[in-house]
């Protein structure tokens, strides 16, 4: 499956301001082009969604690179931006609305098909630059763990962790 996060620039996968996507994409294609991948790389998907992925990104221009000069701002942006792209087509939800702090969460998750702003999920992510599986696996424990503060919702969540070094996606849904 194609991961293409040029759609992000699109508005396509999210609810967010075309701004944000674009924005995100371009977080992800500078941590892609950093670790030294072409401009569609491989990546395995292992938990909730396992298979095999194709990341598709942009061309990494001077501006691009400039914008994004502090990797670990890059790395967190860049997950949230493989991690949109990847719930939209595995899932049957979208994000519509960035979390506030404090709820264990990154983002609401609604229905691609349904009502814009009705939250319907919860969404956690979690980036690495360099992490190798066992840290993936630890920090998806983690994750997991961090996503009970909002469970007084009584909604899903799903929590995905990007690893950009050896490209590979850890789910899991709870």
């Amino acid at each position: 499956m194609i991961l293409d996060l040029t759609e992000l620039e699109l508005g396509k996968h999210h609810n967010l301001t075309p701004a944000m996507g674009v924005s995100l994409s371009h977080a992800a294609a500078v941590c892609i082009n950093d670790r030294g991948h072409a401009l569609n790389v491989s990546s395995i998907g292992k938990g909730a969604y396992t298979r095999n992925y194709t990341l598709k990104r942009c061309e990494v221009t001077n501006e691009i690179s400039r914008t994004w000069n502090d990797m670990q701002e890059a790395t967190e942006e860049g997950a949230c931006g493989v991690a949109l792209v990847q719930v939209a087509k595995e899932s049957k939800y979208q994000v519509i609305e960035r979390s506030k702090k404090g709820t264990g969460i990154d983002y609401w998750l609604g229905d691609k098909d349904g009502f814009l702003f009705q939250r319907k999920a919860r969404l956690e992510v979690s980036g690495s630059l360099n992490g190798d599986e066992k840290e993936l696996n630890k920090r998806l424990q983690t994750k997991i763990e961090q996503t009970k503060q909002s469970d007084a919702t009584k909604l899903p969540a799903i929590i995905v962790i990007v690893g950009f070094s050896h490209p590979m996606i850890l789910t899991a849904e709870r």
